[in-house]
């Protein structure tokens, strides 16, 4: 679910086809997006990576309290944390 979210995101942000999946990499905590840039030589190099973690928000115990809808009373969310690594 979060994958294809992740997905939908690229597709609309940086057009489809314009990205490429990259299955087993070792996202540990959740799905990522790591960024690549060649330089004059197309040797590859990785700028930065973006990572969603589901599962320290779990460990924490954290939530917040979200707006309630038509009749339903507040209820409580669990956040997602953003990792991101600017350079390597």
């Amino acid at each position: 679910k979060a994958e294809a979210a992740l997905a939908d995101a690229l597709d609309e942000f940086i057009g489809k086809g314009n990205w490429r999946d990259n299955p087993g990499d070792g996202a540990f905590y959740g799905p990522k997006i790591d960024i690549k840039v060649f330089d004059a030589l197309r040797r590859k190099h990785q700028c930065a990576t973006v990572q969603l973690d589901f599962q320290l928000p779990i460990r924490f115990k954290l939530k917040y309290t979200a707006q309630a809808k038509d009749g339903e009373s507040d209820r409580f969310d669990r956040p997602v944390i953003i990792h991101r690594a600017m350079l390597g």
